[in-house]
């Protein structure tokens, strides 16, 4: 065994320092003795298990103690290969811990250099950093004193071609690669592997993969090399091949690689291939890996399969906080911000800490919420942990800030912390932080400090960069300063895409449409590839020119460009779509990207406009397989769709899920629930969805006033008005015609004519047709049809529109006033030649007085008018009746069995109902109706007691009336008829509507 050349006391002079230099040299003793003892060689650096990990107090020591890098100049010449070694082992010590400039202190001031040095050095630059030291030291090292007697081994090699791969320097692998060819040095594994990852690091794939191709057995480093250089270079999808090839091969993948294919099935957004990874990772024993289980997460996030990263989330044994990160930045990342947030403050309570990634997660989910008190909240922690200077963190804050505070206030700066002000005002800014500025300026219509901003980005020099200067063309757009908008966009040397899209984008704010078309031309001739935001763009353009054809065009060049599948312009050709083309051509576009990325809330509108209820339903169900986007306005339209008796069962359905997404609370879906159920027929649910709403605005109590009115129970109403009156709610124009339908449903006469002249004395509201008209019912349900007419005439002229004479025409039907139902019908008929109505009763009318001609010629023009129906709906399925179809077998049978136990019970058909039988097509027995056929089929498939709905679209005649009131005092359940001008509540006997209809 050789023996230590020098000794310890020859090192260590201060005896000050004993304690600690005692421990370094028994460390240093116990080291050097075993890599030293069994050959008197220099240590390799390749050979791995020659270096031992070193105590920690061993490094303490050192770092501390600088004379012993002095002393060991002291050793004689003749020890210069001992003295040669130990200076590597300090080199060696300091490279371990990283302190990079302390070994190359000792390394500059080494008397003699082995290979060694020159490798411990260059290897810690490579692990630590800079990279590019190293191949400034290799360069040195080839061409400095010892130049002549160094040579490169394959570790060298190694060691410089991983410092190009890092700095991406193409030009000086290639001079390495060319040494490495000419001075035929030995090819080993390492050094082959160091080739190909080199090569794929720069970006040149061909080369790597001709380096990969000639290693005869290429092991798991070079199949990792050749995999990460594809996937890093973005072909995934080659990479996925490789890594395909890989397995076949039998090379057993390790996390490393898994990660790398994990990633590019991220980037691919390819769920299918990544769950068969998954499965593989299970299969061979690392699915406890905690790395892999976050690269899982991560994957099965930007998949949009959250229900998979909740399960690797649930069965993972640790957690790191890159692993809480990454649960919450997934559900960030699908926009489901309320579950992010109660992930964060899980983390909060569990592990008590979190860093900027995890903040600047939550803030971003914050800002989708709109929830500034939160956002504070986070602000005061981040003020609390002294983290307040992370630009990062500034940046996102300001971003919060912005998205969430009341830009329509009057002092909105305000509600900005001072403090975060204050940092920026110290002079902190970096781009990002300058581009939230220049939004907030842009939303605020702040040019003074938009201004101000563009003085500080001339003084930070950051006038070449494309986004800060997008953001000024638009700070200046919004805030209609065109000329400097133009100015600033015409210095730009050569714009790209995002100066153009600004501009583009701030002439479609301000209403230059074709201005905006000619400026996306004109990018389009000068070669300058548009992205979503121009799409987007020059999609609203098209729209609010209603240019259906350039937006054609447009979409043909989206689908040429490869933007057919990006969300954001499927969404914005949906709308476009949805506005001026049939709502079909929309719906096929909602296959190009998934449910859960859609704005349906075009397509809802759409198809609400066109009174397709069924395609809206069909959306409400994908939205909740999918949890897509569902806003309160797009929900009040769902609710629209299902304001039908025959609708009730989807409607209850859609409460149900609005309630489970937590969107009920918001009142103007109140208002939508109110009116939904008093459509369905359902007023005992409208008052329940009026009382539990927290606060009530004129909105709701005209919703719950109407929906009283429209079931008969004008008492009910009148008391509401008290309540309302109570609570200081003023009314408007619609609460009156509430008022006033109140009254005329209670034959309250005085009181209606108090009120109606009390509108414009008392409450200043001009009275509109419908209030002309409600005292016209009002006095025509009393049969005061004289009055009425002397009311007419005092009504001005531009206000006797159909609602006047079709409101007289129902009162004269009630009371079976021919000659008023003439003159009605007659008026009604000179605004409105093809009302149904109207036509059906004057030839009755005609008929009852003997002017046969003239009802023979109504009769005639009549006939092109289609046959009435009535609707049910049985167990989500919707059943029509028909006035030109004969019921099924079971239906007639049904008829026949009420109609027998009518007879028996001593029915009497009610003959006075000429006017009310107009629209039916057949007069005589009532039982034949549509409604009565609708009516049969429910209580032959309903169970017994439940309540038969049925809906009709013309009004019901006065046969069915009187019988379907007689039903109901013996088939002891509730019957409700919907027709245009009422509901009938049937029960006991009795009409809600008071036999008035």
């Amino acid at each position: 065994m050789a023996s230590v050349p020098i000794s310890i006391a020859n090192i260590f002079l201060s005896s000050f320092q004993l304690q600690h230099i005692l421990c370094s040299a028994i460390a240093l003793f116990f080291y050097y003795f075993h890599c030293f003892s069994s050959a008197n060689c220099e240590v390799n650096p390749c050979n791995h298990s020659s270096y031992l990990p070193l105590p920690h107090f061993c490094y303490h020591s050192l770092f501390s103690n600088h004379i012993a890098h002095r002393k060991l100049k002291l050793i004689p010449q003749n020890e210069i290969h001992d003295r040669t070694r130990l200076f590597n082992l300090y080199l060696q010590m300091h490279v371990n811990v990283g302190a990079m400039q302390e070994a190359r202190q000792l390394f500059d001031e080494m008397p003699e250099r082995s290979l060694v040095s020159w490798t411990i050095v260059m290897s810690g630059y490579a692990r630590h950093g800079p990279a590019s030291a190293v191949l400034m030291m290799f360069w040195d090292m080839l061409c400095g004193s010892e130049g002549g007697l160094l040579r490169p081994d394959s570790f060298v090699f190694a060691v410089v071609l991983r410092a190009c791969g890092m700095v991406e320097s193409l030009s000086y692998g290639r001079v390495v690669h060319g040494l490495v060819l000419k001075q035929s040095c030995v090819v080993d594994s390492f050094l082959e592997n160091a080739l190909v990852s080199m090569y794929a690091s720069c970006g040149a794939l061909e080369d790597a993969t001709v380096v990969f191709s000639v290693i005869d057995k290429p092991d798991l480093v070079a199949w990792s090399s050749i995999l990460n250089g594809y996937v890093k270079n973005g072909f995934e999808g080659e990479g996925l091949s490789i890594f395909c090839d890989m397995i076949l091969r039998g090379i057993r993948p390790d996390a490393f690689a898994f990660s790398m294919v994990l990633g590019a099935c991220t980037n691919l957004e390819c769920w299918n291939f990544g769950t068969q990874v998954h499965c593989y990772i299970v299969k061979i024993g690392f699915d406890s890996c905690l790395y892999l289980e976050n690269s899982l997460m991560d994957f099965y996030a930007k998949c949009g399969d959250l229900v998979g990263m909740s399960q690797v989330y649930a069965h993972m044994s640790e957690k790191n906080l890159v692993s809480w990160n990454t649960f919450i930045n997934g559900y960030v990342h699908n926009f489901h911000y309320l579950e992010a947030l109660r992930i964060f403050h899980i983390l909060m309570a569990e592990v008590s800490k979190c860093d900027d990634f995890s903040l600047i997660s939550i803030l971003k989910a914050v800002t989708g919420l709109g929830y500034l008190d939160h956002g504070k909240e986070i602000h005061g922690y981040i003020l609390r942990a002294g983290i307040e200077t992370n630009c990062s963190l500034v940046s996102s804050l300001l971003d919060m800030y912005i998205g969430c505070m009341d830009h329509k206030s009057l002092y909105p700066r305000d509600e900005v912390p001072l403090k975060l002000l204050n940092y920026l005002e110290g002079g902190k800014y970096d781009e990002f932080i300058i581009t939230s500025l220049l939004k907030w300026c842009s939303l605020e219509s702040n040019l003074e400090n938009g201004k101000t901003l563009h003085a500080l980005i001339i003084k930070l020099d950051l006038k070449f960069d494309s986004y800060v200067l997008s953001s000024l063309i638009d700070m200046y757009s919004k805030c209609g300063i065109w000329e400097a908008a133009k100015r600033v966009f015409t210095r730009v040397e050569q714009p790209d895409t995002a100066p153009w899209s600004a501009l583009i984008s701030g002439h479609s704010w301000n209403g230059c449409f074709t201005e905006a078309l000619r400026l996306f031309r004109k990018m389009q001739f000068d070669c300058v590839e548009a992205n979503e935001f121009t799409f987007t763009s020059v999609i609203l353009a098209c729209l609010a020119l209603e240019n259906l054809r350039k937006g054609r065009e447009l979409h043909c060049k989206i689908l040429r460009s490869g933007y057919e599948s990006n969300v954001s312009v499927v969404n914005a050709l949906i709308n476009l779509y949805s506005e001026l083309w049939p709502h079909t051509e929309a719906l096929k576009l909602c296959t190009l990207i998934p449910d859960s990325e859609i704005s349906w809330n075009f397509l809802i509108q759409a198809c609400l406009g066109a009174e397709d209820y069924e395609i809206i339903h069909k959306i409400l169900w994908r939205i909740q397989v999918s949890r897509g986007n569902l806003d309160p306005f797009s929900a009040c339209d769902i609710f629209a769709s299902c304001s039908s008796p025959v609708l009730l069962n989807v409607g209850t359905q859609a409460h149900a899920y609005m309630t489970k997404r937590g969107l009920i609370s918001h009142p103007t879906i109140s208002d939508c629930l109110i009116q939904m159920y008093s459509a369905c027929g359902r007023i005992d649910e409208a008052v329940q969805s009026f009382n539990m709403m927290p606060e009530k605005d004129i909105f709701s109590w005209t919703s719950i006033l109407s929906a009283r009115v429209l079931h008969g129970h004008p008492s009910e109403a009148l008391h509401l008005i008290s309540q309302m009156r109570w609570n200081r709610t003023l009314a408007d124009q619609s609460t009156f015609s509430c008022i006033l339908n109140s009254c005329a449903q209670m034959g309250l006469v005085d009181e209606a004519f108090q009120l109606f002249f009390s509108m414009k004395e008392a409450y200043g509201i001009e009275p509109l047709e419908e209030h002309y008209s409600c005292i016209i019912e009002v006095l025509g349900r009393v049969g005061m049809f004289e009055e009425v007419l002397e009311f007419i005439n005092r009504v001005p002229t531009f206000k006797l529109g159909p609602l006047i004479w079709r409101t007289l025409l129902s009162s004269s039907r009630i009371h079976g006033n021919m000659k008023v139902a003439k003159y009605a019908a007659e008026k009604l008929l000179e605004l409105e030649p093809s009302d149904f109505s109207a036509n059906r009763l004057l030839e009755q009318v005609l008929l009852t007085s003997g002017e046969w001609d003239d009802a023979l010629k109504l009769k005639t023009k009549n006939k092109s008018i289609k046959a009435s129906s009535s609707c049910i709906e049985i167990r989500n399925k919707i059943y029509e009746f028909r006035s030109d179809e004969n019921p099924a077998k079971e239906v007639s049978a049904k008829l026949a069995e009420i109609e027998g136990k009518m007879e028996e019970l001593g029915y009497v058909a009610d003959k006075n109902h000429l006017l009310h039988n107009a629209e039916e097509e057949e007069y005589g027995v009532g039982l034949h109706h549509t409604e009565m056929k609708a009516l049969a089929f429910g209580l032959t498939l309903l169970p017994p007691g439940m309540p038969v709905r049925v809906v009709k679209n013309v009004c019901m005649c006065g046969d069915c009336h009187s019988a379907c009131k007689f039903m109901s005092t013996f088939l002891e359940r509730e019957l409700v008829v919907k027709d245009p001008y009422s509901f009938h509540h049937f029960r006991d006997g009795k009409c809600s509507c008071r036999d008035v209809w």
